[in-house]
């Protein structure tokens, strides 16, 4: 019964960190209210051609401007000069259909976007628009009520001014070896006028591998509160009481990619270790998916050990030991800034992705963890001053209406003071990060984990220091799954596939002075030569949620072929 228990924890898991991972905006269950405010005023700006109908644009016609067109269909075989915008209407394209512009269909389907050419950006979005005629304009209509299809559940997203409260259960983080499934359960409070949003969550973290032991008493928390004066940018204001198990590395792998690697194969990706304490924050938003804070944490860190958690296969193997790390008490000041003004954070097809941040860290370190050859820990306790940097940069760029372009850039480490804590340090392997290198293993030390020589258990990662650049080309493999074939066209559901050509190169590094012979140290000052940093190439077919792929290591050719999974995009 336990072990069934489980597996539908960790299906629920599955599904709701899919679901969190989304961007707000793109809620599948209504219009995004940005979006109904963009084609509103689209539609009621000047265009070549407007209609409230159906149209039709014959081969040899062209219209000099835009289109807009609601309650349609719109059926274009000629060209279109500027951009293209359907309302609550399906958009049909012929061969010899050509659109300069953007094409932005609301409240319908797009048929024929691969054999047609549409030179701007294509963005669909099912959910209809409701709106009332203003004269020759439209407004969009404000939701007041709901009706017993959507539910009482969502009656907070689709109100503009909201107050309430509701009981929230879902993951706390990935399912893992040290503590299962991870469980918020409690309250959540909020409040959004036209000065701004209030919002407490106040939960209690269950465990499902040491909460319900009888062994053990591991209930942990996470208090948060937030308050955002401003609607369209304004002052961000912060609170955080939390005892929670924190992973190390989590820029590589999804939080449902290391939990589905954990409950289905018995492996697990990352390395945990214990945070409790609080943090107050403050900063500044804009409504363009970009914001700078400014964080302060008073925390103790602990070590935890490897637990037993039931897993789907592989359940008579041995969990990899989940590494010692530091413990004691530490302050940390952090400013961060995220900019996001990817068109999609599930499938980007453009935009940009930055996150920044600097991290100015001091107390007293009670025990130090155990260290991998050539570093030595220190071993007695001692007070600890560091600065520690990270950035990863992603730019998605669209090459033409079927093809991608990609690029991603990931660094950090050291800046100054005394060596990073343990649970600060990097590593840059496995399939999150150079995935022609297996996890952990000899083909992955030295330089993508600073490891030579005898090793700690678990194999912690412990450069100082990292670089990783990715890139990918993506392109249409025109393959449209569970097309409605009798009646091509109106499309009702719509899966597509691409194929996926990928390269990585990477490596970590330690910060001091070098020894003859010794390839993973150098001077602060010093980047080491690009000749030495690991490189893969590979190759791939994604279908939007999942995607198979295979990478094969080029600076060691004689590593195999590594094959692996990945859910939505590599980044």
């Amino acid at each position: 019964m336990r072990s069934l228990t489980l597996a539908l924890i960790a299906t629920f898991a599955a599904a709701t960190a899919g679901a969190q991972g989304r961007d707000a905006r793109s809620d599948r269950s209504g219009l995004p209210r940005d979006v109904a405010r963009e084609a509103t005023r689209l539609f009621n700006e000047t265009a070549a051609l407007r209609s409230t109908g159906r149209v039709e644009i014959d081969e040899d016609r062209t219209i000099d401007g835009d289109v807009a067109v609601i309650n349609g269909p719109v059926m274009i075989s000629g060209r279109v000069r500027g951009r293209v915008l359907a309302i609550n209407s399906d958009v049909i394209l012929r061969s010899t259909a050509r659109i300069d512009g953007d094409l932005l269909v609301v409240g319908g389907e797009v048929e024929g976007r691969h054999a047609a050419y549409v030179g701007g950006e294509i963005r669909i979005y099912r959910q209809q628009l409701q709106y009332v005629r203003d004269g020759d304009l439209i407004v969009p209509e404000r939701v007041t009520t709901v009706n017993n299809e959507t539910g009482w559940w969502r009656r907070w997203d689709r109100t503009p001014y909201r107050t309430g409260s509701k009981l929230y259960i879902a993951t706390a983080g990935a399912y893992n070896r040290v503590e299962g499934l991870p469980i918020n359960l409690g309250p959540q409070l909020y409040h959004s006028g036209p000065w701004g949003s209030a919002r407490i969550d106040a939960y209690a973290v269950l465990r499902t591998e040491t909460s319900f032991s009888g062994q053990q008493d591991d209930v942990g928390h996470n208090v948060n509160t937030e308050l955002r004066l401003g609607r369209r940018g304004g002052l961000i204001l912060g609170g955080r009481v939390f005892n929670v198990l924190e992973s190390t590395e989590n820029w590589q792998l999804t939080q449902g990619e290391a939990g589905l690697a954990a409950f289905l194969l018995h492996r697990d990706y990352r390395d945990y270790y214990e945070r409790r304490g609080g943090k107050v924050r403050a900063g500044f938003f804009v409504r363009r998916g970009a914001d700078v804070t400014v964080s302060y944490g008073d925390e103790r860190w602990l070590s935890r050990t490897v637990e037993n958690p039931w897993t789907l296969f592989k359940r008579g193997m041995a969990w990899r030991p989940n590494p010692e790390f530091d413990q004691g008490r530490m302050h940390l000041l952090n400013s961060t800034l995220r900019v996001d003004t990817r068109n999609d954070s599930d499938s980007p097809w453009s935009g940009w992705f930055v996150l920044a941040d600097v991290e100015h860290g001091f107390g007293n370190i009670a025990s130090y963890a155990p260290r991998s050859a050539p570093i030595l820990a220190a071993v007695a306790p001692s007070g600890i001053q560091y600065a520690r940097g990270f950035v990863d940069f992603r730019r998605y760029n669209r090459v033409s209406p079927d093809a991608q372009l990609n690029f991603r850039i990931v660094t950090g480490g050291w800046l100054n003071g005394d060596p990073l804590p343990l649970q600060r340090r990097f590593a840059v392997d496995g399939p999150g990060a150079m995935p022609g290198y297996d996890f952990r293993t000899p083909s992955s030390l030295n330089t993508l984990t600073c490891t030579s020589g005898a090793f700690a258990p678990g194999i912690p990662g412990q450069c100082d220091r990292m670089a990783l650049a990715q890139v990918e080309y993506r392109g249409d493999l025109h393959i449209d799954l569970f097309t409605d074939w009798e009646d091509d066209h109106y499309m009702r559901s719509h899966s597509q596939g691409v194929w996926v050509f990928f390269a990585d190169a990477g490596r970590g590094w330690l910060v001091g002075t070098p020894s003859a012979g010794d390839p993973l140290t150098f001077d602060r000052e010093k980047l080491p030569p690009l000749s030495s940093f690991r490189t893969n190439l590979g190759f791939g077919l994604d279908f939007g949620l999942i995607g198979a792929y295979a990478a094969k290591a080029m600076s060691q050719p004689k590593e195999p072929a590594n094959f692996f999974v990945r859910i939505r995009h590599r980044f």
